[in-house]
């Protein structure tokens, strides 16, 4: 018999799986999923923790886990039809969350939102010196050293113009170099 798969299985499904204790006589102990604790397909089965806390390898999916689970989801989403729910402290892992939402369900899709909603503008005050006419110069600099220099990469003169204030400096290291 082949063991469930991966995408079979996520918290809440019934399972029969096996204990680690009872791998020998091969005892199946039945229990809902808390967490998944193996992260890919197993041969052996995959490993995951009960909502009671036991853990081993499933083996087989139980027969009324599908019921079950469409028992213990119906009364939160009838609950929070247009409200958020916050989850019981009684439920296993006393975790809490609220439900959004579908919005598959929203008749009107929100065209207006594009990528360009979420992107800001750079703000000129993190600059810590004003050079904006310096650059220029240095491009200007650089791109004449590239025409003295044809051989040199542009990123190597660009370095050197940077590690020399002088441009006569850069100008005979350059040449040093070609």
């Amino acid at each position: 018999m082949a063991v469930p798969k991966m995408s079979q299985l996520r918290p809440g499904v019934g399972v029969n799986m096996i204990l680690k204790a009872d791998q020998r006589s091969g005892k199946l102990t039945t229990g809902q999923i808390s967490e998944i604790l193996t992260r890919g397909d197993h041969p052996r089965g995959i490993k995951v923790r009960l909502s009671n806390g036991q853990v081993g390898r499933v083996q087989s999916l139980s027969a009324s886990s599908d019921q079950q689970a469409i028992t213990q989801i119906m009364p939160y989403v009838q609950a929070s039809s247009d409200e958020n729910y916050e989850q019981s402290p009684s439920h296993p892992g006393g975790r809490k969350f609220t439900l959004q939402e579908d919005y598959r369900q929203d008749p009107t899709p929100h065209e207006s939102t594009s990528l360009a909603d979420y992107i800001r503008a750079p703000s000129s005050s993190k600059r810590k010196h004003p050079s904006s006419s310096s650059t220029p110069v240095k491009d200007t600099t650089q791109a004449i050293l590239e025409k003295n220099f044809p051989d040199l990469d542009s990123a190597l003169i660009a370095a050197i113009l940077a590690d020399h204030e002088n441009v006569e400096d850069a100008r005979g290291v350059l040449s040093l170099l070609s």
